[in-house]
This record gives C-alpha cells, sequence and structure tokens, in this order.
C-alpha cells in the first residue's frame, strides 16, 4: 500500500511529517483532524506504529490512482534523510509535491539556481516503460529528474568491479560539464551516499567503476552535480587483460543464439572467435554507450576493412554495417534515458581514433579511412595472450595517446 509522508486538512492546510512532531502532538492531530491526499483527495490515515515512522495511508480498497509503487521503510526513512539534508542546505525544497500538469508526485521537488529538479528515490524495480514515461513528463516541463537508487541494489564483485545490470543502467545520469555517466545511490541505515564514477563496462552486466563513498552530511547538493576528482586506480589495466583473457577462454563456451550468430559472423570473415585480433576489445571513454561487450563490437568496426580489397573504408559504410548488425540483433545500445543526446557512433569514432593514433588508419579525408597497417591475428592462446600486453603497454607509453589515457583514466576531457 502506498504511503505518504504529506496530507491535506479539510481546510486546504498542508500537514508534512517532515516536520518536528512529537509522538504526543501527532496523537492529538489524528484525534481532532481528517487527511487527504493531495493528489486524489481520498481519505488518508494517520499511522503511528512503533515500527515504521509516522505516515499517512489510504484505506483498505481504495488504492491512490496516482501512486506507482509501494513504499519501504527504507524508501520513507531516506526520502525524509535526503529532505532534511536539503533543507540544511537552505535550499528550497517540498516534500511530495503533487504535480497537477504531469499528474506525478516526486518524491522531492528542487528549485536551485536556474533549474526545478525532481528527485526520486528508487528503492523497488520500476519498468522501463514507466521510467521513460515519468521523464518524458519531466522534462515536457522543463524539470531536470535526479534519480537515487537504494544502496540495497548495489553489488560489488570486488572494490572496483560492480555487478551493474540494465536496470541499473536506466538511471545513469549525464548532467552539463559533466563529461561521463555517473550513478546515485543511497543507504537510509549508514546515512552515506554513494556515487558511482568511471563507468567503464567489461560486458553486458559486469562493470569496472569508482565508488565515491561519503557521509550524506558531508555533501552538497552542487557536489552531486559535478564528478569527482578520482582516477582509474593502478589496477585497472591489469584487471582490464585479465577480462580480456577470460572473453577468449569463455566466450564460446555457453553459447546461445546471439552467440552463434555473432560466432558465424567472424568465422565468415576469417575471424576463431576466441582468437579476435588484438586491436579489439579495449577500454574507451564513451565504450558505455554499447551494451554489447567491447571485443565484440569491435571486431565488427573492423570488418569492414577486412572484406574491401581496397582497404579504403568510409566512415558513413562503418555505420551502415554497424546499424546492420544491430537490426540482425548481434549488437546493442545500452539505453540510458537520463544521458540524452549520445549516440554509439562516438565510440566508434573513438574507436577508429584510437587505431588511428596507433598507426592503423590513415584518414585520406574527413570521411574515409584507409587501412594502413595489417591487424594482428594470432595463431595460439599463448601468443594472443602476449600480443594482448604488448599492445597495452604500447597504448599506455605512446604520447600520442596521452589525452586518450588522461581521458579515460581522469574521467574528463583534456
Amino acid at each position: 500500500m502506498p504511503v505518504l509522508l504529506v496530507a491535506l486538512l479539510r481546510n486546504g492546510k498542508v500537514v508534512s511529517l517532515a516536520e518536528a512532531w512529537t509522538k504526543e502532538e501527532l496523537v492529538r492531530l489524528k484525534k481532532s483532524e481528517a487527511f487527504f491526499c493531495p493528489a486524489c483527495k481520498r481519505e488518508v490515515v494517520l499511522k503511528l506504529g512503533n515500527h515504521r515512522i509516522p505516515h499517512f495511508a489510504h484505506k483498505k480498497d481504495a488504492a491512490c490512482p496516482y501512486e506507482h509503487e509501494p513504499e519501504s521503510a527504507r524508501h520513507l526513512t531516506g526520502k525524509l534523510d535526503l529532505f532534511s539534508w536539503l533543507q540544511r542546505q537552505n535550499i528550497q525544497a517540498k516534500l511530495e509535491p503533487y504535480l497537477s500538469s504531469v499528474r506525478q508526485r516526486p518524491d522531492i521537488l528542487v528549485a536551485h539556481r536556474r533549474f526545478i529538479y525532481a528527485i526520486e528515490y528508487q528503492c523497488s524495480a520500476v519498468g522501463e516503460q514507466l521510467f521513460q514515461k515519468r521523464n518524458d513528463f519531466y522534462r515536457a516541463k522543463g524539470i531536470r529528474p535526479i534519480w537515487i537508487l537504494g544502496a540495497h541494489h548495489l553489488r560489488y564483485r570486488n572494490m572496483h568491479h560492480i555487478t551493474l545490470p540494465r536496470f541499473q543502467w536506466m538511471f545513469a545520469h549525464c548532467f552539463p560539464l559533466v563529461p561521463r555517466p555517473l550513478l546515485f545511490y543511497y543507504c537510509s541505515e549508514t546515512k552515506r551516499l554513494i556515487r558511482l564514477v568511471h563507468l567503464v563496462p567489461f560486458s553486458i552486466r559486469h562493470t569496472f567503476a569508482i565508488p565515491v563513498v561519503q557521509p550524506l552530511h558531508s555533501v552538497s547538493f552542487t557536489d552531486l552535480l559535478s564528478f569527482p576528482v578520482v582516477s582509474l586506480p593502478a589496477s585497472f589495466w591489469h584487471d582490464w587483460l585479465n577480462y580480456k583473457k577470460r572473453w577468449r577462454l569463455t566466450f564460446t563456451l555457453y553459447p546461445n543464439k546471439i552467440t552463434r550468430l555473432i560466432c558465424s559472423d567472424f568465422y565468415r570473415w576469417g575471424i576463431i572467435p576466441s582468437l579476435f585480433p588484438t586491436e579489439a576489445g579495449w577500454p574507451l571513454p564513451h565504450g558505455y554507450l554499447f551494451e554489447t561487450p567491447p571485443f565484440i563490437w569491435q571486431t565488427y568496426v573492423l570488418i569492414p576493412f577486412i572484406r574491401s580489397e581496397s582497404k579504403l573504408v568510409s566512415i558513413d559504410s562503418i555505420y551502415r554495417f554497424i546499424d546492420e548488425r544491430m537490426d540482425a540483433g548481434r549488437l546493442a545500445v545500452r539505453q540510458l534515458p537520463l544521458a540524452m543526446g549520445q549516440r554509439y557512433t562516438q565510440a566508434v569514432y573513438e574507436y577508429l581514433q584510437l587505431l588511428t593514433k596507433l598507426g592503423y588508419f590513415q584518414w585520406e579525408s574527413r570521411k574515409r579511412l584507409r587501412l594502413v597497417k595489417q591487424f594482428t591475428f594470432p595463431k595460439t592462446m599463448d601468443e594472443v595472450i602476449q600480443q594482448d600486453q604488448q599492445m597495452m603497454e604500447q597504448m599506455k607509453e605512446s604520447p600520442l595517446l596521452s589525452h586518450y589515457i588522461n581521458e579515460l583514466e581522469l574521467g574528463k576531457n583534456m
């Protein structure tokens, strides 16, 4: 049953349980007043139990048509924490305001400088279609949505390896002047805010990331809209090579329909799936735009050059080829409803530029590339592991790639 922290009295006055009420005051209020939902205007009941914080709830068999999901004690506590956090900063904020123009009730509505923000603290699952609909409604009214996930959603494989399913990727934000996406989590038990930054996906569900964990009271709202100054740890490249090795050893061991189709494509162009070219499968600042693992989509980017007799390929033809592979179900882009205006072509172009600086391509014009250095097709697993190591060292040591390394490791454009 959906519950509320804000209700209306018969005279239209707003009662907020975020205010400093004593238990005795609330008991007297409950005896003397009737309460109503600000959205549907149906009567609600003030609950004053011992196991949950005080809240309003709709009567049985009187569900509110404007509520999307039930609220847990974790959600109620976290919402109050975030509201109090904003109040302490003297930021204009409203708790659970009903917005009749979009028929929605954000957890908190914030007016900060020139913008209006809707803060949603999301503890339960929400469908992709509903999530998109709510964000579209907000944007149509010039409101910027900020979604903060409950920290119980966060699953660490180890300190920097995160299990990040598609559901959580939906909540990745890109703010103005913030070059890379970041995710927010809040733990209402420990009162800590977690910002997940430097998202570099290894695979569909596994991502390298840096969690920036701080007590909520030590973070400002302005901090929330900025990118923390942290760099990738020294272990990143070693870890990346280990994952690349794992891709080579395990990709074909658990075949499904898509895996079989991808392997068929690779074999057609003379590529043994486990021995894909050394030049494929590298981290990129915008690699997160693909949901497909990097060794797959980057190998597909190389195929137009492999099958071209002249070795001269237009960038538009590469984009068309990738589009065709998407339509055929081989490749998938990542759905990022909160990071609008970004296309997978940014990652493809970034990858082509990386290989250009490594000496594989020359630009014949602004739209055409010529392959001038052959890709490496290893013959054995031992050989390919050695070649992956050598290419990684070349990438880190090349002066031409200092911009690429800085952007990847520091998370900002240089």
